[in-house]
């Protein structure tokens, strides 16, 4: 029996329990640390927002303050979307389906990706501390380096981010900046963790399509092909039974866990274009016009950071999609001729489901592909480009 919290999904329980999201564990101190956390998510997006009652209104500011808000909301909706829609079942499904494989090389599969999966999401952590730790190390430099390139007076206190806090900026900077930067952090941290559930979900379904094509391949030994008798009917349906059912499975846990967060992750996709095309625009306006380079860099974060997320979205549906196709394909391939003809029926019945096309999909509009995440640049772009032209 394989165990996948404690070989693969141990590295995502410790993400989301530092978050308050892991569904296996709610108790009352864990609700109080969404609470505070979730506070500080939205307190940093009102001190964006005051902005606009407290500066001039014009279109460069908007583009400029909408810049940094949309990318805080998209986190904020991530966090409380799974805080309330992620079941707990979803775990207990996949254990179940993998529990049930008893042969060495179904089992060898299963491990295999489930490995990759948790390689996958050590990496994201490590890129994902990385940035943040530079970016710290930036904000909390920048004020010190007036000892080593000074400028004429002193250096003010800046920062990245537009926020009004009602207080005097210079003398609380460092309260703004943790703040500000803790609110960050809970952002990308819940962005990773969330991410790399689902990674390890759509990993695991794409293991299990793959032994489904094992199944449907080994139901009929090659060696065995001509000396097909009656008696071995049975032992071969069993086996095109069995591969079916754990196909059947891998596209019910794929189901489950997109219908649960279908209307989220509808709405997660139209503010990543909005918040690309705003921010390209600001990098195009910070480095090109103004000549500043380091009002770009959160800009900068921000567009690498959801283009990554949106890559890997559609990437992993498109494998999904093909992991499936896969499976009909195995059963095209095999010498059904040769099987009796009560397996032909079962392998027909499973061609059949052919003709619905199983995809992962976003509000009914936007299936995760390759197709669309070209699609998603394409917008992207067309609102940068349509934007630029406006301000030229």
């Amino acid at each position: 029996m394989i165990c996948l919290e404690a070989q693969y999904f141990n590295l995502n329980r410790i993400l989301l329990q530092s978050t308050a999201l892991w569904p296996l564990q709610q108790s009352k101190l864990v609700q109080l640390q969404f609470i505070i956390n979730w506070t500080l998510l939205v307190s940093t997006i009102i001190c964006q927002i005051t902005t606009f009652f407290t500066s001039k209104f014009t279109p460069t500011f908007a583009v400029k303050a909408f810049s940094c808000i949309l990318p805080i909301i998209v986190a904020t909706i991530h966090y409380t979307s799974f805080r309330f829609n992620i079941k707990t079942d979803l775990l207990e499904q996949l254990h179940y389906a993998c529990s049930k494989l008893k042969d060495k090389k179904e089992i060898a599969i299963i491990q295999e990706y489930g490995r990759t999966a948790k390689r996958y999401t050590a990496g994201f952590v490590v890129l994902a501390f990385s940035a943040e730790s530079a970016l710290w190390t930036i904000q909390i430099a920048i004020p010190y380096l007036d000892d080593v390139t000074p400028i004429n007076g002193c250096r003010l206190h800046r920062l990245y981010i537009a926020v009004e806090y009602f207080i005097d900026q210079e003398k609380y900077y460092y309260v703004i900046l943790i703040h500000m930067n803790v609110a960050l952090f809970i952002g990308t941290l819940t962005v990773i963790a969330t991410g790399t559930l689902m990674l390890m979900f759509f990993q695991h379904a794409c293991g299990m399509f793959k032994i489904a094509c094992y199944r449907i391949e080994h139901a009929i030994e090659i060696n065995a092909l001509t000396n097909i008798s009656f008696n071995s009917e049975p032992s071969i349906s069993k086996k095109i039974v069995y591969a079916v059912d754990i196909h059947r499975e891998a596209m019910k846990i794929t189901d489950h866990l997109m219908n649960s967060f279908d209307p989220t992750y509808f709405c997660l996709t139209v503010l990543a274009v909005i918040t690309m095309s705003l921010n390209l625009f600001q990098i195009s306006e910070a480095i090109i016009l103004e000549g500043n380079i380091g009002e770009a860099i959160m800009p900068t974060i921000s567009v690498v950071g959801l283009f990554i997320y949106t890559f890997l979205g559609c990437a992993f549906g498109q494998h999904i999609t093909d992991y499936n196709n896969e499976v009909y394909a195995a059963a095209y391939n095999i010498r059904w001729y040769l099987c009796p003809q009560h397996v032909q029926r079962l392998i027909v019945l499973m061609l059949q489901r052919k003709a619905k096309q199983f995809h992962l999909t976003c509000g009914g509009l936007f299936i995760a592909s390759y197709e669309c995440f070209a699609m998603v640049a394409k917008a992207t772009m067309s609102y940068f480009t349509l934007m630029h032209s406006t301000r030229s």
